[in-house]
């Protein structure tokens, strides 16, 4: 009888809880939000001002269903919390800004600096620091407002870019709170990627236009460094390959020999396997950093070739050809060092490698570090093998 009594104790108090718990009256319904995509930030024309600018999702019901499309609009005003406002007077639902992926950044505003556009993006508890950074050649807004041939929204291919990029390897992934982390440390300058509008003839590149309505594509090339918040200088698209090798990012590329030294015979391979490495030697009184580079390389085309080979003339073909991949990997970190060097940047983090391996050392050159890169001794050890050579050792032109 107590027992019976103990349940219907238990199950009253149980009902009385349920009933002053607060239930979901303040949800917010998916298809009642607009998703921001991304943000992107100009200098405004008006003295300090902004010219910020939003690309969100809409959902639209079309004969097929549900239909996603972009809807992009662009305010100046001198805070971001102000242009947000001005968003919330012109929409008929309700902005959400922690689905934001992507902070487009113009050329003209990185030049002048973008700490005060920095500073809300990490203190508004709906952003996210996972959010991807890019630099805009030219204006962010017209980067946000061109039209893709491929009928795909802007900010979306630039990010489906991005996280597909270890397919070429060609350019970093910088998120907010890496550039933000790299830029409390005074061993290493920022670098993030740059973005553009690539016209038909442009970069070696030729698509259609007539009838396109003046549809365009874009284009992640390159990268911008950085003092602080404020671009110092662009690195080429060969100085930045070769950043990627020594930041050891390097998880599949394609790379040829085409034009590079006397020989007759150029090849083009495929990175299958990378891993770069780094010592901070003692020589003889003299701090040096060391990298190594091992890379496991196809073979995908052999160009110039016209002979029949045998199989020991095909060998020696092929360690000149991990030979040659070798020279090409390492001129573009030599580029990218030179680059270093001349811009007295530390956009490698090589001081970064000496604060770890050496922090006796780094204590004594840090305070100037920027003036002891330029005589900095690096050396880099680039070492291919060629585990493939596809199906055929012979051209397929010969006997």
């Amino acid at each position: 009888m107590k027992s019976n009594r103990c349940k219907v104790g238990a199950l009253l108090i149980l009902i009385t809880c349920l009933i002053f718990l607060p239930g979901c009256g303040g949800k917010r319904e998916v298809e009642d939000l607009a998703p921001l995509l991304s943000i992107g930030f100009d200098l405004g024309q008006k003295p300090n001002t902004y010219l910020i600018t939003g690309q969100y999702l809409l959902q639209k019901k079309g004969p097929a269903g549900a239909e996603i499309e972009g809807w992009t609009t662009s305010f100046e005003a001198p805070t971001l919390r102000e242009a947000y406002e001005k968003t919330n007077k012109i929409m008929d639902i309700e902005p959400f800004n922690g689905s934001t992926k992507l902070i487009v950044i113009g050329d003209g505003l990185a030049k002048a600096g973008f700490k005060d556009m920095l500073d809300f993006l990490q203190r508004f508890s709906e952003f996210r620091r996972s959010m991807y950074l890019v630099i805009a050649k030219g204006t962010a807004q017209s980067i946000l407002d061109v039209e893709l041939r491929n009928g795909e929204i802007p900010a979306m291919f630039i990010k489906n870019n991005i996280e597909t990029a270890k397919n070429i390897s060609t350019f970093p992934t910088i998120r907010l709170g890496q550039y933000l982390t790299i830029l409390g440390r005074k061993s290493t300058a920022p670098i993030i990627p740059m973005v553009e509008i690539l016209k038909s003839g442009e970069g070696g590149i030729e698509y259609k236009t007539e009838g396109q309505g003046g549809k365009q594509e874009l284009q992640l090339e390159g990268a911008g460094v950085f003092r602080g918040d404020r671009l110092v200088d662009l690195l080429t698209d060969k100085e930045t390959k070769g950043y990627m090798w020594l930041e050891n990012n390097v998880t599949h590329r394609f790379i040829d020999t085409v034009g590079m030294g006397e020989s007759k015979v150029s090849f083009s391979g495929h990175v299958l396997k990378s891993t770069t490495k780094y010592k901070v030697v003692d020589n003889n009184g003299k701090i040096e950093l060391h990298y190594q580079i091992k890379t496991t390389m196809a073979v995908e085309e052999v160009l110039g070739q016209d002979e029949q080979l045998s199989e020991t003339e095909w060998a020696d073909l092929m360690s000149e050809a991990e030979k040659s991949l070798a020279k090409a990997i390492q001129n573009e970190c030599e580029l990218s060092i030179q680059k270093e060097k001349q811009l007295s940047l530390d956009f490698l983090g090589i001081g970064r490698h000496i604060e770890q391996k050496n922090p006796a050392y780094w204590k004594t050159v840090k305070d100037q570090w920027e003036q002891e890169i330029a005589d900095f001794p690096v050396s880099i050890d680039v070492q291919v093998t060629i585990n493939h050579t596809g199906m055929s050792n012979s051209s397929p032109t010969t006997k």
